[in-house]
């Protein structure tokens, strides 16, 4: 079986057409708009790096508990040497009043400086991933939010050879339009 991009493309398409066939059915009640901004780190190479990551995300509201939100942050990484990354995903989400937890999949941008074992480069391109995220609102409409995202990256790289990035960040999160659960 291919392990190349085209079947982790496929595969991505796959979870999405089930997360979609599971929701589609229930008529969404209301729109519910969040952002906020996080910060923490991101590992790709040898050399953890700081990332601040402002976010927003749009979740569809409906009569289950499971919904579905495309959720987007866009990262920057400070320093000497700039680094950029964007990641989208569409992430099926359990929600109750004070919070919701959010898995799925995802897709990256990214351009940044990397080390690898013995050579440092700028590197670019996208990569497919997974997302998962949990917020708390503890005053209406002030929360906290906590989030992972694994990609996989690699390529004709000379600094990655199929490693993976993984990020993780917290931060304020809150959250517009639609009703509490």
């Amino acid at each position: 079986m291919a392990h190349g991009p085209k079947a982790k493309s496929r595969a991505l398409l796959r979870c999405v057409c089930v997360c979609a066939l599971v929701l589609l059915p229930a008529p969404a009640n209301a729109v519910e708009f969040s952002g906020g901004v996080s910060v923490g780190g991101i590992q790709v190479g040898t050399n953890p790096k700081l990332a601040v990551s402002p976010f927003a995300g749009l979740l569809w509201r409906q009569e289950r508990d499971f919904l579905l939100e495309i959720h987007n942050m866009f990262s920057v990484l400070p320093g000497e040497r700039l680094g950029l990354h964007d990641r989208t995903a569409v992430t099926l989400v359990y929600a109750w009043e004070a919070g919701k937890v959010s898995l799925g999949p995802s897709f990256s941008v990214y351009w940044m400086p990397v080390c690898g074992v013995a050579l440092c480069n700028r590197v670019a391109g996208v990569a497919p991933g997974g997302h998962v995220q949990a917020d708390w609102y503890f005053s209406d409409p002030l929360g906290a939010s906590v989030s992972a995202n694994l990609d996989w990256v690699g390529g004709s790289s000379r600094v990655l050879h199929g490693d993976l990035m993984a990020m993780v960040t917290a931060g304020p999160v809150w959250r517009f339009g639609g009703e509490s659960k």
